[in-house]
């Protein structure tokens, strides 16, 4: 093995050691409910509360969200396992990601009815990042649910899902 390649394995553990939780980033598309899975996601400021969301260069979320366009949140617990498995598969055309996931009624953009919390957010801007782009965000609102505990994701490896 070579020095470099040595070094990106190593790199790579380490960096699939950093914890982070699991979310369902949820929105409205031409009226349809759309959303995805992200562990890319971390609090970046209090006043005004800032949220980024890194999203990857290849994801359709980029084509619908623009500064001022609203979203949400879902923070994810164990409970929520449902909806992890629907937004994990591979989408199908005509696939709806939310069958079987029960939802809050009256909210604009798909909120779990059982998710630990949820934040409303409104997008600032973007930033370039190599292969992902970092969704910036205000949180506007927002609710806890419950006191579940949230799911925590590692990697084996930090270059990859």
């Amino acid at each position: 093995m070579t020095t470099e390649t040595t070094q990106k394995e190593g790199l790579g553990k380490a960096l699939g050691r950093i914890a982070s939780g699991v979310f369902l980033v949820t929105f409205t598309n031409g009226g349809k409910k759309d959303g995805m899975l992200s562990t890319f996601v971390m609090q970046a400021g209090f006043k005004p509360p800032v949220v980024v969301v890194a999203v990857n260069n290849k994801r359709p979320l980029l084509d619908v969200l623009r500064p001022g366009d609203t979203f949400a949140i879902n923070v994810l617990s164990k409970a929520n396992m449902d909806a992890y498995k629907n937004f994990a598969k591979p989408y199908q055309e005509g696939m709806d990601r939310y069958e079987g996931v029960k939802l809050r009624d009256g909210t604009e953009h798909p909120i779990l009815a059982n998710c630990i919390s949820y934040m409303k957010c409104k997008v600032i801007s973007y930033a370039e990042t190599g292969d992902h782009q970092l969704l910036i965000s205000e949180a506007i609102d927002g609710e806890q649910l419950n006191d579940e505990e949230p799911l925590i994701h590692l990697r084996k490896n930090g270059f990859g899902y």
